[in-house]
């Protein structure tokens, strides 16, 4: 794993009308928000390595703030490929995406579907149990009365993997790539 480096790392100015906070992983972290939403003030609270339990030691204050989320890669190794153990697996990581958001206090919260993979060595049914685990975020998040889930699965996917056109090495984005993510943020907003 990736040491972090969370200097930088606060709540966005006070200014309520355009603003776009953005936290998440190493996706995050090389996502250009700054060219890709020019009419909105944005943050970018993205850390290489970041699991979705480590946003909630940044201290960050989101309050009133228009949140997008992009995270959970990190967080899938082992059980959730494992059928006799992802849907505890599911169901965890959905209840602490809950409570983060919920902490994190967004006035909107756009969650990003997990992306599709393409490493060598990822397991054969990775892809498949990170669909399983964007269903259950689009239900949660649908639930929260306040956010969006914004599935941008598909847009990356090729022959059930990440679509190497989009990508650096089979997980980090590209420019094409990111533009795909601005493109349908942009939507939303």
């Amino acid at each position: 794993m990736l040491p972090f480096l969370l200097w930088g790392l606060s709540s966005c100015s006070t200014r309520d009308d355009a603003e776009l906070c953005f936290v998440g992983d190493s996706l995050v972290a090389g996502w250009d928000v700054k060219s890709g939403f020019p009419t909105y003030m944005v943050r970018n609270d993205g850390v290489s390595g970041a699991r979705l339990e480590d946003i909630l030691t940044w201290n960050l204050d989101y309050r009133n703030k228009d949140v997008i989320m992009l995270i959970g890669t990190n967080n899938l190794i082992g059980d959730i490929v494992n059928p006799e153990f992802q849907i505890r697996f599911i169901a965890d990581f959905v209840e602490e995406y809950r409570r983060t958001i919920e902490i994190l206090a967004p006035r909107r919260a756009f969650v990003l579907s997990v992306l599709p993979r393409n490493l060598e060595h990822d397991p054969s049914l990775l892809n498949e149990s990170i669909k399983n685990l964007n269903k259950a975020l689009s239900q949660m998040v649908g639930s929260l009365g306040y956010g969006k889930f914004v599935d941008v699965y598909d847009d990356f996917l090729y022959e059930g993997k990440l679509n190497m056109n989009y990508s650096t090495d089979g997980l980090h984005l590209n420019d094409m790539g990111y533009n795909i993510l601005n493109a349908r943020i942009s939507r939303e907003l």
